[in-house]
């Protein structure tokens, strides 16, 4: 009798109006795509817009709170190590489990959320251990596809959504309403609630194979970045322990699974399709010889944290020694070391940030930090180091209505001649990372005052370049969006690579006959014909500026290509001065793809 009625089923559905069909299914497919354009519009601000939904609250550069802080320190050193601009950092007030996540669509403009729960339970080793995987997903390109993910996912389970509405709705109604026409309500959002279920079903699919190969690639390479297992592994075993978990509590938990450090929901599907990895499974990957009740013992006897490394005093000879417009002594490089460490920065990396970090004057770490000081900061390296000029560029921004940051710059300047100038990229890229705290108009005032104050003395410097590029690329207004991709051959522009290519070669080089050989072999590697390298005069700013813009549109693999003849143009003396190390890097930033820091063997405070 079942088959029977099966069969009456089936020849009922053949029987029926197949237009009503064919435009149920359309105007389905017409709400998960409209649902899908309105969840990717309201997420075009990019990390942050994410980890305001989360519910994340922006944490200040100049906190006091020691957690806090030491987050921030955390941060700071992977994003100087890394090569990128400091990340915002947004803390998960609400959320008492250990859990974080990178979102963002460009390396430049990531921000990392992190629960309250891994701020007050993780040591610094296994917070550090949890940052580095979240950076790994920043510079493997994971967060892009992740908050993309985010919209599309959004259209799936929207139907589900509106289901869960009217059921919730159907129940609280008043009692004088009729109760046939309550029963049709529950019956209705019933129906939309089982057809959601088949697209939070098969959004799990998608999620699930997506992220659980990732989340093992972002383990290794937070091992690597870290050189120290135990950190890793340590927190996922204080997350599987008693207490701890990961389990998240927003609403949007579901929405954000895939992103998670670790799971952040329950299902009951989890064992076929979980968005991460079994703990334990990951942390034997990571040191199949770690056994975690010996590391809780451990970890319940720890000494306090040791005191805080001595710093050097801004007075130190080390520092007088190199002045801020002196030249550095080229270091050898080879091409192909700089080309491994792209997106792979790696434990030298990271000891040399943390130099950086020990070392940097603490007046300057403090401008750094405060929102309304960091644009006198950066305007304080463009100062320069002759007094009447310096006079003339503080009387142009004065002039612009701008006298206290005038006055702040002319106090700032003094600690800044003294800084090694080995420490410009990284003071440059902690001051970056508190601007993005300013509104657009503030913004762009900046970037007017600094065009100004460079363009003082009518000629632009190496460190001036690069200091204006990454102003401009990381405060524009559309920074933090995703950008289009409109060219997929160097061919497209190679006008542009061939101008950016021979800057490069005249960098390090006094003469057109000895920069050549360097342009010549730049073009070689991208496969364009030989040409004559353009003169010094020809190498404008603005056009410069213009031609890394088209660049940056670039596919990624040919984006990539071209960041590796670069570094063959500046390699091939195979020596590297630091003025041409921070000129690759600010073309590599305006790119979107960070290089560490490439004399990184260096100590930044003597360049020895």
């Amino acid at each position: 009798y079942s088959m029977i009625g099966a069969g009456h089923l089936l020849l009922a559905i053949a029987r029926g109006p197949w237009a009503v069909y064919v435009w149920t299914t359309l105007v389905t497919l017409a709400v998960i795509a409209s649902r899908t354009l309105v969840a990717i519009h309201g997420l075009r601000a990019g990390g942050d817009a994410v980890a305001r939904m989360a519910g994340g609250v922006p944490i200040d550069r100049d906190t006091t709170d020691p957690d806090e802080r030491r987050l921030l320190n955390v941060v700071d050193e992977m994003a100087i190590a890394s090569g990128v601009t400091v990340p915002r950092v947004y803390v998960l007030a609400d959320e008492p489990a250990i859990n974080a996540f990178a979102a963002g669509y460009a390396p430049n403009q990531a921000v990392i959320a992190v629960t309250r729960g891994a701020l007050s339970r993780l040591t610094r080793d296994e917070l550090q251990g949890v940052i580095g995987h979240e950076f790994s997903h920043i510079l493997n390109g994971d967060m892009r596809l992740n908050v993309t993910m985010i919209g599309v996912l959004a259209g799936i389970v929207f139907i589900g959504e509106i289901g869960r509405f009217l059921m919730r709705g159907a129940f609280d109604r008043d009692g004088d309403r009729r109760g046939s026409s309550r029963s049709g309500v529950a019956v209705l959002g019933l129906g939309l609630l089982l057809i959601g279920f088949v697209g939070l079903f098969f959004g799990r699919v998608i999620k699930s194979a997506l992220s659980r190969q990732r989340e093992f690639l972002a383990d290794a390479s937070s091992v690597q970045f870290t050189r120290n297992p135990e950190g890793l592994a340590g927190a996922l075993t204080v997350i599987g322990g008693p207490g701890a978990g990961s389990m998240v509590r927003s609403r949007y938990a579901e929405t954000l699974s895939h992103m998670l450090f670790a799971s952040g929901v329950d299902w009951w599907l989890d064992v076929v399709f979980a968005t991460h990895p079994p703990l334990a499974e990951r942390v034997r990957r990571i040191d199949s010889r770690f056994v975690a009740s010996e590391y809780l013992a451990r970890r319940e006897k720890r000494p306090a944290a040791a005191p805080a490394p001595t710093r050097i005093a801004a007075d130190d000879p080390a520092r007088r020694a190199s002045r801020r417009d002196g030249a550095a002594a080229p270091a050898t490089k080879p091409a192909a070391a700089v080309i491994a460490s792209v997106g792979r920065p790696e434990r030298p990396h990271v000891e040399y940030a943390g130099r950086v970090l020990m070392a940097l004057p603490q007046v300057v770490r403090d401008a750094a930090n405060a929102a309304e000081m960091a644009p006198a900061l950066v305007l304080a390296f463009a100062l320069s180091a002759d007094p009447l000029a310096r006079k003339q560029q503080l009387a142009l921004l004065e002039s612009r209505g701008r006298e206290e940051c005038a006055r702040s710059a002319d106090t700032l300047v003094g600690h800044v001649v003294t800084l090694p100038i080995g420490f410009r990229l990284p003071v440059v890229s902690l001051a970056l990372g508190t601007l993005r705290e300013l509104d657009q108009p503030a913004r762009d005032a900046l970037v007017r005052d600094l065009t100004t104050m460079v363009e003082a003395d009518q000629r632009v410097t190496l460190p001036e370049f690069a200091l204006l590029t990454l102003a401009r690329q990381q405060l524009r207004p559309d920074a933090a969006r995703s950008q289009p991709v409109k060219y997929r051959s160097i061919v497209d522009v190679g006008a542009e690579a061939r101008l950016v290519l021979g800057l490069l070669a005249r960098a390090g080089a006094t003469t057109t006959e000895a920069a050549y050989p360097a342009f010549e072999r730049g073009l070689r590697m991208l496969g364009l014909h030989p040409s004559v390298l353009a003169p010094p005069e020809r190498l404008a700013f603005p056009d410069v500026t213009d031609a890394l813009l088209r660049l940056s549109q670039l596919t990624p693999f040919v984006k990539g290509a071209f960041l590796e003849a670069c570094i063959e143009t500046v390699t091939t003396d195979r020596r590297i001065a630091l003025d041409e190390a921070e000129l690759l890097r600010a073309i590599a930033a305006s790119l979107d793809c960070p290089v560490p820091p490439i004399l990184e063997s260096l100590d930044p405070a003597t360049l020895a």
